[in-house]
């Protein structure tokens, strides 16, 4: 049984601040205490720096008590300083970037393994497209009205394009996810080809920082999460830090890794990402670290079945790879009327893997970072469906499973 634990969580490509993970938490361990029986509060404010940011939370049942040091290792920052660009920077970087990644190969080897994803790439550049056709279409009309023909009908239609597209990307870019994905694409690229000098320095931090709780913590274990493209960062971290101490997993509390909504391949699939693929295979090469990754069908900002170490799709779970493999069905974590809901808000479901569930399922965030069983044991196939009961006492045997009732959909929409 887990009486101590830290995590470290590195998000995606998110600017989401201290205060605003915490919030986000508050209303998931409000879930997690409805859907499993248990007690949870976060018990301390936070200690933020530059590179780092933490709570303390507690959960408890009839006969376990669980405290976690939870540790969010910041880069949001340099997420803020990206959307800070001008709108014809951020079309000029976006246009090279599409270019890279078809004359490089990468757009079609996502079509291959994951087309959602390859979508996801595309999508802003849909919207652009379909924003230039309005604009074309209102020049088409403005000549048709005008009257004038020849080299004067062009440059007026050509006008009208680019005056329609950025009056309606000014308006919608950030309404809409058309901005914040072009950057996400933007910084994709110059990661990859090593254009980010202060994203690289940030990983040495968050490294070192891992290195420095290895050595001193006094806990059970230590999860690393990783969540869509902090995944990769969390390679990329993990590694460095066993490269500069080859017995990291050896000299103290069980280190564990939760890869989640993760997009690893985004970097390894492009020619230019040794460095993400070299990271990627140090850790699964490591025997002694825990490592385990859950897929969702219904997630399309990521990729489902397809492994993040050898690159090739696959068809069932694993328990014996590296990582772990888990299916978990995103539907099932939620009550029926919140899912239809929020059937097409893709952006939702793809940080559910990181809020409350409002039904017990083999897969619930709050329950891995804050329950009582180990790593392993939480992240086996059944999850802790069968270890709690109704009371949110751990059972010794795993009880049979009965249909679990969902918590009213408006309460869980509170906290989704």
């Amino acid at each position: 049984m887990i009486a101590r634990r830290h995590v470290f969580h590195i998000g995606g490509y998110d600017p989401i601040s201290p205060e605003q993970q915490l919030d986000r938490f508050r209303r998931s361990l409000a879930l997690f205490q409805r859907t499993w029986g248990v007690k949870a509060a976060i018990v301390s404010g936070i200690d933020a720096t530059p590179v780092s940011a933490s709570w303390e939370m507690e959960a408890s049942g009839p006969n376990w008590n669980t405290r976690t040091s939870y540790e969010m290792l910041r880069w949001d920052d340099l997420i803020r300083e990206d959307h800070a660009r001008g709108m014809w920077s951020r079309l000029r970087e976006a246009f090279v970037t599409l270019a890279d990644f078809v004359l490089t190969g990468t757009l079609f080897r996502f079509m291959y393994s994951s087309w959602k994803y390859a979508g996801f790439f595309l999508f802003p550049y849909l919207y652009l497209a379909g924003f230039a056709a309005c604009g074309a279409g209102i020049g088409y009309g403005l000549v048709r009205l005008a009257g004038v023909t020849g080299f004067a009908a062009v440059l007026l239609t050509v006008v009208s394009t680019v005056v329609v597209t950025a009056g309606l990307l000014y308006l919608l870019g950030w309404r809409w996810p058309i901005n914040h994905v072009f950057d996400d694409w933007i910084f994709s690229r110059e990661f990859v080809y090593g254009k980010r000098p202060r994203m690289d320095a940030r990983i040495d931090q968050f490294a070192e920082r891992i290195l420095d709780s290895i050595r001193n913590a006094d806990v059970d274990e230590i999860v690393v999460v990783g969540h869509c493209l902090g995944a990769a960062l969390v390679m990329d971290a993990v590694a460095r830090a066993l490269k500069r101490e080859p017995e990291l997993a050896r000299c103290g509390p069980p280190l564990c890794i939760l890869t989640v909504g993760a997009t690893i391949p985004k970097f390894s699939l492009h020619s230019r990402g040794e460095r993400i693929r070299q990271a990627t295979q140090r850790v699964a090469d490591e025997p002694r670290i825990r490592w385990t990754e859950y897929h969702a069908r219904d997630d399309a900002i990521s990729f489902y079945r397809f492994d993040p170490v050898t690159l090739k799709r696959f068809s069932r779970e694993r328990s014996d790879g590296r990582p772990n493999v888990r299916r978990v069905q995103l539907h099932e974590m939620m009550d029926k009327a919140s899912f239809r809901r929020h059937r097409f808000n893709f952006m939702l479901l793809h940080y559910k893997f990181l809020m409350g569930n409002s039904v017990r399922a083999n897969y619930d965030h709050c329950l891995i970072v804050c329950g009582p069983l180990p790593f392993d044991e939480i992240t086996a196939p059944r999850g802790g469906v069968e270890r709690f009961g109704e009371d949110g006492a751990l059972l010794s045997k795993a009880r049979p499973v009965t249909t679990a009732a969902a918590i009213p959909a408006d309460a869980a929409a509170d906290v989704v």
